[in-house]
């Protein structure tokens, strides 16, 4: 049994735990909140071309990432992030877990939260509990910074290295002894190194945290200020210290940006188009990409504009004489710094604000703002800031769910390689070889061949570089397709994307379907897809897939239809991700000339249903019985041919015959079609 004194000891325990979650249970939640939106459906999108990159960069070995990363010839991005990616990869590893896209993507869900927690913890320190906790739920709804920690990129980990520096920069002044602020000014200088080390454009902040120190110790020398913190001087010299070793830490780096100082616009002007850019920021940090109607958005920026605009301005309540913590100091800093370094560098590039990610380290403190903006009604009456903030986390929590649809879908390469696998898969006796163009988009479709196909059964190559003319269809493009030819693919698998500026004329895809007949078209979003039989004439009947149905019968006079292989057997009626809206059909058919054919047929293939005709064939220029029509086939030719059926996108679920026939020059049906197989449609 218990002595007396354990159970004392017990029971101090469990009320201090009791206490502590009553106290911190709202941080606790928001936290949590930050946690879900950030892990909710990690995998729903594929890398992209720039995730592959990351990933590319992350399989090679430190010394390596850092050579070749930190001089920013090969990569404009420096090496942190991808220093860590690697660490982060390796220790999956041990797992099994190296090549799952919701294990590395975890990296920045983890960096997501913690910029939540960041701004909570500095918020609620300068601006009052309220406020903390109202930033916090903003930062955490944002659909941007959820987007961008579901990234493998350095945005979101330059955004968290930036919020914890401004943390640290706050914890530092505050400190009453020097060993209390010590570990606060070399928190300060790894965060922010990180994140100059991973983003230029976070130097952006390191003025501001200059300036910062600087009025906080003009404004501490104030009479009517009392601190009991070290004298004002003494903490302004040792933030500086701090500062300047950061500064000197990143100066190796910063000397490499401005050699390479390669814009990639147009000199501008200074502040062009400066409200507009305004606009577009407080669009990006809240209610980006909702998807809504036109007056929503519109309402809904000039909600958060109005906010942001108040919590710049007002005051929140007025406080005791020495309990002034100068928030506003920081949000006009803090936001205000970096939008006038890139509102003047316009005069030297005027892509500076061209993409949504470019300024997302911002996006924090905006919203920061905007929660302090929520809070200012409570001067007057306390649950007009409840109304506020509500209506303000509700309008973030209403744009979330668009992050997770087929409208932001970038480049599926999940998608396409999934095709691909599934069609090899079940082609035994058909060896196939993938050719992506442009080449330097082949590491984002390798990712996904990778699980299903090794490199030895679906080859992957990627022979073109730099920039393809017409005038070099058969001396650049020809070789290398005719060898991959005659290395025994029978099917090849062009993969394109990011074609403009590398072959603007589509010569890779001309020289293929002037010698190849096409046996299908996919459009992943930001792909084609496009099957080319490099080999459609045979002697023999190939091996089949298991689910081929061996039909040997006569369909006009001369020609046979041996075999019938229905390739996807399962599929819904609605597409989202290859072809919207419909769902397609895949089928392969094996002709066989077994005398001679008098005219040119042509197949009808049609999914049929007790109430009519559900889903027909697709017609394209380029398919094989128009490249090589049935009259000129010897006899006992066996002839591969493929065809999509388009389905009606609101056929019902349930099982459907295929049926196959012919139609002779006129268009008119010959004899009657056979039942190849069946289709469930779910």
């Amino acid at each position: 049994m218990m002595g007396a004194a354990e159970l004392q000891a017990s029971h101090d325990g469990t009320t201090r735990a009791a206490s502590w979650w009553r106290a911190w249970w709202p941080e606790i939640a928001i936290v949590a909140l930050a946690a879900l939106v950030r892990f909710w459906r990690l995998d729903y999108h594929s890398f992209w071309f720039d995730e592959a990159v990351s990933l590319d960069w992350a399989e090679d070995n430190p010394a390596f990432i850092w050579a070749n990363t930190f001089p920013l010839l090969n990569d404009k991005h420096p090496p942190a992030y991808y220093l860590l990616l690697h660490y982060w990869q390796k220790g999956l590893a041990l797992f099994g877990l190296e090549h799952s896209d919701v294990a590395l993507r975890s990296l920045g869900a983890i960096l997501g939260v913690l910029t939540v927690l960041g701004v909570l913890l500095l918020a609620r320190r300068l601006s009052g509990r309220a406020t903390g906790l109202l930033a916090g739920a903003l930062v955490a709804l944002s659909p941007v910074l959820v987007w961008y920690s579901q990234e493998l990129r350095m945005f979101q980990p330059a955004t968290t290295g930036v919020v914890w520096a401004a943390y640290c920069l706050a914890r530092g002044w505050q400190g009453a002894t020097i060993a209390r602020r010590l570990g606060w000014w070399i928190g300060l200088i790894a965060a922010f190194t990180f994140a100059l080390y991973s983003y230029l454009f976070s130097a952006f902040l390191l003025p501001a945290a200059g300036l910062t120190l600087l009025g906080l110790w003009w404004l501490a020398t104030r009479p009517a200020e009392s601190d009991p913190a070290a004298p004002p001087l003494r903490r302004f010299l040792e933030g500086s210290a701090a500062l300047a070793i950061t500064g000197a830490l990143f100066l190796p780096l910063a000397i490499n940006a401005w050699l390479v100082n390669d814009s990639e616009g147009q000199p501008g002007q200074a502040f062009m188009n400066f409200a507009a850019t305004l606009a577009r920021q407080v669009h990006i940090f809240t209610v980006w990409r909702a998807g809504w109607p036109e007056w929503w958005v519109t309402a809904a920026l000039v909600f958060f504009g109005l906010l942001v605009a108040a919590g710049l301005v007002w005051s929140v309540w007025a406080t005791a004489p020495g309990t002034q913590r100068h928030d506003r100091l920081w949000l006009w800093l803090w936001i205000g710094t970096p939008l006038l370094i890139g509102n003047l560098l316009l005069a030297v590039s005027d892509t500076v604000f061209n993409e949504d990610r470019y300024f997302l380290f911002l996006a924090p403190f905006v919203l920061w703002a905007a929660a302090r903006g929520a809070i200012v009604p409570a001067r007057r009456w306390r649950p007009a800031a409840w109304l506020t903030g509500g209506a303000a986390c509700v309008l973030l929590a209403g744009a979330l769910p668009a992050l997770w649809s087929p409208a932001m879908l970038r480049e599926d390469w999940r998608a396409a390689a999934g095709y691909i696998a599934a069609y090899e898969g079940q082609s035994p006796g058909l060896p196939g070889a993938v050719l992506s163009h442009v080449d330097f988009t082949s590491d984002a479709l390798k990712w996904y061949l990778r699980p299903a196909r090794t490199e030895e059964e679906t080859p992957l190559y990627f022979p073109f570089g730099g920039t393809l003319q017409p005038e070099d269809a058969e001396s650049v493009v020809a070789p290398p397709i005719l060898g991959i030819q005659e290395s025994g693919a029978e099917t090849l698998w062009l993969v394109q994307s990011h074609l403009d500026g590398v072959d603007d004329s589509r010569v890779v895809h001309g020289w293929l379907g002037q010698h190849y007949p096409v046996i299908t078209e996919q459009y992943p979003t930001g792909i084609q897809l496009t099957g080319f039989a490099l080999r459609h004439r045979y002697d023999a009947l190939p091996e089949l897939g298991a689910g081929a149905a061996l039909l040997d019968v006569d369909l006009a006079p001369g020609m046979r239809l041996l075999a019938c292989e229905i390739m996807t057997p399962r599929l819904s009626a609605t597409d989202e991700r290859m072809h919207p809206p419909s769902g397609w059909v895949h089928v392969r058919l094996w002709w066989q000339a077994i005398g001679a054919i008098d005219q040119d047929y042509f197949p009808s293939v049609q999914m049929v249903g007790p109430e009519g005709v559900w889903g027909d064939r697709l017609y394209r220029d380029g398919e094989v019985l128009r490249r090589d029509p049935p009259s000129t086939w010897p006899q006992g030719t066996i002839v591969r041919d493929e065809v999509d059926i388009n389905l009606n996108p609101v056929t019902p679920a349930g099982t459907y015959p295929v049926r196959v026939g012919l139609r002779d020059s006129a268009g008119a049906d010959v004899g009657s079609p056979v039942t190849c197989g069946t289709v469930v449609v779910e």
